[in-house]
């Protein structure tokens, strides 16, 4: 099917009821939205003017210069699907700066192919590009040892969650991605990354930016002190991207008085579980979920990282606003690391367009897959396939690559 333009509207690319439909109800839409816009600005101004969040905010005086490594992967988001396997690619790479100046830079890609369930694969590849971006960040850092700060992209531990149904996984042929030893189960590969993630947590200067924040750790700390009707329902990056001002460094650990954003999050999450099936929440009940989401914390490093919640260093979360435009990014890392050096070192090297560390959105944009590099990866394996004189029966090549669903064109 021909792309669509960026000038033109999809839509009026509909049957005409169906436009004058949707038209309609945009403005239904519309309505309701202005309705929750003005009911969240009026409750966090409230929230605004409270002690507890202008304790909170620390200014960001002046400017600094550094040296920093920036570490990131990619991966195939949706894995190309065959008859015969599933099939994804994944890159990690890393940037050294010098001040402003790029100083040096390398960069990985491998593939992994799949026969059983989809679920799986999907988190096996999510776990090898979580590998390579170790691997990257280590290998820069000891490459480089007189840097300020390692960035790394997403939490130390993003890819802890439902790590626990993967151990017991064999490849039929050893991952060895970047490292000489090879790794042979899923349990392998998962204490790889745990011992990499440590090393670099170890170096204290690992920072970790949070793209895609959705965490919800203001309402859960408002819904267990003041109550329901005190939330603002929302995530916490949309609330502080209306209250935090430019140059600016927010604390959860002040605002939470040292309890994890996690479990403030978790907690409201369980909440609106309870709320949703018409089950009555009390103030004990809050209370009982409170203690559950910091189990949940402690099962995710006991059962999926296999380790002692106790061994991991005490981490803080922050967020950072340089400009008005753009929202302000929340940040990870250990305790103890001076958070507001790392926030100088980006005063004036930071991307307008998206509020990030420029490094950041340097590396991301070097190491991002485009659309079609799956497909086109795929097809490459079928060709090398098709030239190979040991496979004399062709027809089972192709119906090993046939699509899953023939009726739609692959392209991603």
């Amino acid at each position: 099917m021909e792309e669509t333009g960026l000038g033109e509207n999809p839509l009026l690319r509909l049957p005409r009821p169906i436009v004058e439909s949707l038209f309609k109800y945009a403005g239904e839409e519309a309505k309701r939205t202005k309705h929750r816009i003005l009911e969240l600005v009026k409750a966090s101004e409230e929230l605004s003017k409270s002690d507890q969040f202008k304790e909170s905010l620390t200014k960001i005086e002046g400017k600094t210069e550094g040296n920093v490594i920036v570490a990131d992967g990619s991966m195939s988001m949706v894995p190309s699907i065959r008859l015969g396997s599933s099939f994804g690619i994944y890159t990690a790479g890393y940037m050294i700066f010098e001040g402003k100046s790029l100083t040096d830079e390398n960069y990985y890609a491998a593939s992994l192919s799949w026969t059983e369930s989809l679920k799986v694969f999907k988190f096996l590849l999510k776990l090898a590009m979580a590998f390579a971006e170790r691997k990257a960040a280590l290998e820069a850092y000891y490459k480089h040892r007189n840097v300020d700060f390692v960035i790394l992209d997403g939490p130390y531990f993003y890819f802890a969650s439902l790590c626990r149904y993967i151990h017991g996984v064999e490849f039929k042929e050893p991952i060895e991605g970047f490292y000489s030893k090879e790794i042979k189960t899923g349990k392998d590969l998962v204490e790889e990354i745990r011992k990499m993630t440590l090393e670099l947590m170890e170096t204290g200067r690992a920072v970790c930016v949070i793209r895609r924040s959705g965490g919800r750790a203001i309402d859960g700390w408002l819904l267990y002190n003041l109550g329901w009707e005190k939330c603002l329902r929302d995530r916490d990056k949309h609330i502080l991207t209306m209250l935090m001002p430019p140059m600016t460094i927010w604390s959860y650990k002040k605002f939470l008085r040292g309890e994890s954003p996690f479990v403030y999050t978790r907690m409201y999450r369980l909440y609106m579980r309870e709320k949703y099936r018409g089950k009555p929440v009390d103030k004990k009940k809050i209370k009982r979920l409170m203690v559950r989401a910091r189990k949940a914390l402690e099962s995710i490093f006991e059962k999926d990282l296999l380790m002692d919640p106790n061994d991991v260093p005490k981490l803080e979360r922050y967020y950072i606003r340089y400009s008005k435009m753009t929202p302000p990014f929340e940040v990870e890392v250990v305790e103890g690391t001076d958070i507001k050096r790392f926030a100088k070192l980006f005063v004036d090297f930071y991307n307008p367009a998206t509020g990030l560390p420029f490094p950041l959105d340097l590396i991301d944009q070097a190491v991002s897959l485009p659309r079609g590099s799956t497909t086109a990866f795929t097809q490459e394996v079928e060709a090398h396939l098709i030239h190979d004189k040991d496979i004399e029966d062709k027809s089972a090549i192709s119906d090993y690559f046939t699509y899953l669903n023939p009726q739609k064109e692959e392209y991603i």
